[in-house]
């Protein structure tokens, strides 16, 4: 685990902007992990809805189910995993226990965010009305770092407020999150742009992460480098396939269809086996099952 996180703080520390992986399950994550990526994101939304099949909008999990997802990507992946924490599961208290649990289960990074989740459906207009104070969150990414027992793990402080408030609001939470011992700011949106990265970056010298990032921006490795743009967010394309593709042959087969007609669909053998290490468990076998 150690390994891993000390992995991703030499992520942080390049000179060039890297892409986290959009996962959602262990699944996801051994096949990112395949490919060759270096660092999974697991999204709060897509890892409620793929793994218990309940919206994100109220308050329907609980950390002890995110945990959970995240040993069992942890053990099948070898990759830096960022899991979002939404607001970390309550008050500052809290929070230190849910660091010490995601820290268990092998995160080399958590995000914390500065919004409550809706109590119930239609229950606010506007991220900005569920956002807390900007004290109430600094003594939550303090309590945060002070819990971890890995000094490896990352803290990230997730703010919405370059979308949602002022922008000398919104600076001022970005400085204040800096000297929590917080190691990363996230920002879910830049509304303006290059001019919104500017502003944070001249606000903290934390390495930066976004989600959304402007198309005439993803190839801009001068811009990037120079407001420490260090991690890139690219939403959640996996899971929307993934659901399509689930419904569609499911669809196909409720309406009379034949599996055959699926088959140019599917994965072949040969990649199936290697996403579950079949070869990989028969040379353990061989080599330590003795009858």
């Amino acid at each position: 685990m150690s390994k891993a996180r000390e992995h991703f703080r030499s992520i942080l520390a390049r000179a060039t902007c890297t892409p986290a992986a959009p996962i959602f399950d262990p699944l996801s994550a051994r096949i990112a992990d395949m490919l060759g990526w270096e660092v999974c994101k697991l999204s709060g939304s897509v890892g409620k809805f793929a793994n218990l099949a309940v919206p994100d909008s109220v308050p329907m999990s609980n950390m002890s189910d995110l945990v959970d997802l995240c040993w069992r990507i942890s053990r099948v992946a070898n990759v830096c995993l960022i899991a979002d924490a939404d607001e970390g599961g309550g008050n500052a208290l809290n929070i230190m226990r849910t660091v010490r649990e995601l820290e268990a289960a092998g995160v080399s990074a958590i995000e914390i965010e500065d919004n409550l989740v809706p109590r119930r459906f239609g229950g606010s207009t506007s991220r900005h009305s569920l956002m807390i104070s900007k004290e109430e969150q600094v003594g939550k990414l303090r309590a945060a770092a002070a819990a971890r027992r890995d000094p490896t793990t990352v803290i990230v402080a997730r703010t919405s407020a370059l979308t949602e408030l002022p922008l000398d609001e919104a600076l001022d939470r970005i400085r204040a999150y800096s000297h929590t011992g917080a190691e990363a700011i996230m920002l879910p949106g830049v509304r303006r742009g290059r001019a919104d990265i500017e502003a944070a970056h001249q606000a903290t010298n934390l390495p930066l992460c976004v989600l959304g990032l402007p198309l005439d921006l993803v190839n801009d490795s001068a811009f990037l480098a120079a407001n420490r743009v260090q991690i890139r967010f690219l939403g959640q394309p996996t899971y929307g396939m993934a659901v399509k593709a689930i419904y569609d042959s499911l669809k196909h087969l409720k309406d009379g269809g034949a599996p055959e007609k699926l088959m140019d669909r599917q994965a072949s053998a040969e990649l199936l086996r290697a996403v579950d290490r079949t070869e990989e468990f028969k040379e353990w076998e061989q080599e330590y099952v003795r009858e």
